[in-house]
C-alpha cells in the first residue's frame, strides 16, 4: 500500500519545498515597504533616530536619476561646506530616512550628502529588490550624479546599512573614485544570510535548506533576472584594496554579527580595514545605542581616509 503512494508523497514533499522557497525568496525581493512619511514617523516618534525639528530645519535638495532599466531612482542632497562627499544607502524595506541618523557628524564635517530610496523602495521604481545585485547598478548612477553635483569633490566615499550596506560592499570594486567604504550591518553572502535565518529563525534543519534555496534561485533567476550566488559582498570586497569600515551590533539576530567578524579577519591583511562591534546592539542598531564610541572609532577612520 505504501508504494503506491510513494509519488503522492513525494509530490507533496516537493510542494512544501517549491512553497517554502517562493515564500523566502518573495519576502525579500517583493516586501512590504514603508513609504517615505511612515518612515519618517517612525523615525522621529518610534525609534527617535532624530528630532523632527531639527530634520526640518535642513535644506535637503530632491534629485530624480533615470535608470536605463526603465525606472527613477528619488533621492535628496544636502549641500556641505567643503569638497568631500558621500552617499548613503538604507536598508530592506525602508527609505532614504533611515540614513538621516548617521548625518550629524557628517554634517558638523561639512561633507555634501546624498541620500536616495533603493530600486522597489520608497518613491522609486523598479520590479523588485534585489539585495544588492542591481541596486549597485543604481548606486553607480547615484556617484555619478553626485560628482556631476560637486565636481570640486576631492574625497569620495559611500556607507550603507543592513541591505545599503551589502550594497556598497558589492560597489566597492566598481568605482576607482572611491576613497573609502562605510559599512553597517552588511550580510556577507545572502545564500549564507538565508542558511542562518532557515536555521536560527524558522528552525528548519539544516539538511532541508539545500531543496528550499533551489526553489528560492529558480524565482530570483525568473522573476528577478539574478542568482541566489550572485549576491556575495565577502568576494567583492576582495577585490580592490579600498579602505574599509565595518560596524555591527554585537547581538543582531537578524543578520549576524559574525558576518562582519568573518569579513574583517579575511581581509585586514588585505587592505586597510575596520571594524567596530557596539555591546548590546541589536540589527541596525549601533549607531543608535552607543553614539559616543561609534562617532570616536568613525571619526578616527575619516581622519585617515576622508580628509
Amino acid at each position: 500500500m505504501l508504494l503506491p503512494a510513494l509519488p503522492i508523497i513525494l509530490i507533496l514533499i516537493t510542494g512544501i519545498f517549491y512553497a517554502l522557497g517562493v515564500y523566502a525568496a518573495r519576502a525579500f525581493s517583493h516586501p512590504k515597504t514603508r513609504s517615505e512619511e511612515e518612515a519618517l514617523r517612525l523615525c522621529t516618534e518610534e525609534f527617535l533616530d532624530f528630532d523632527r525639528a531639527w530634520f526640518d530645519s535642513l535644506k535637503f535638495e530632491p534629485f530624480t536619476v533615470s535608470s536605463p532599466r526603465g525606472y527613477e531612482l528619488h533621492g535628496v542632497c544636502l549641500k556641505g561646506t567643503g569638497d568631500r562627499t558621500i552617499v548613503l544607502c538604507h536598508g530592506h524595506t525602508f527609505t532614504w530616512h533611515g540614513q538621516v541618523k548617521y548625518m550629524p557628524l557628517l554634517i558638523q564635517q561639512g561633507w555634501n550628502i546624498i541620500s536616495y530610496n533603493h530600486r522597489f523602495h520608497g518613491t522609486s521604481g523598479g520590479d523588485c529588490c534585489t539585495a544588492g545585485y542591481y541596486e549597485k547598478q543604481d548606486l553607480k548612477l547615484i556617484c555619478d550624479w553626485a560628482y556631476a553635483r560637486f565636481p570640486a569633490t576631492r574625497k569620495f566615499g559611500v556607507q550603507g546599512e543592513s541591505m545599503g550596506a551589502a550594497t556598497v560592499l558589492q560597489y566597492l570594486p566598481m568605482d576607482s573614485r572611491l576613497d573609502f567604504v562605510w559599512a553597517d550591518c552588511p550580510y556577507s553572502d545572502l545564500e549564507e544570510l538565508y542558511r542562518y535565518q532557515l536555521g536560527f529563525v524558522m528552525k528548519i534543519p539544516r539538511p532541508l535548506h539545500g531543496p528550499i534555496l533551489f526553489f528560492a534561485d529558480r524565482y530570483f533567476r525568473r522573476r528577478c533576472g539574478f542568482p541566489l550566488k550572485g549576491v556575495s559582498p565577502k568576494e567583492e570586497i576582495m577585490k580592490k584594496p579600498v579602505p574599509l569600515f565595518l560596524a555591527h551590533g554585537s547581538i543582531d539576530a537578524y543578520v549576524p554579527t559574525y558576518m562582519s567578524k568573518q569579513m574583517y579577519e579575511a581581509r585586514q591583511e588585505y587592505a586597510p580595514t575596520y571594524l567596530t562591534l557596539i555591546g548590546g546592539a541589536r540589527h541596525a542598531e549601533a549607531y543608535k545605542t552607543d553614539k559616543a564610541e561609534y562617532d570616536r572609532q568613525l571619526k578616527a577612520f575619516l581622519e585617515s581616509y576622508g580628509e
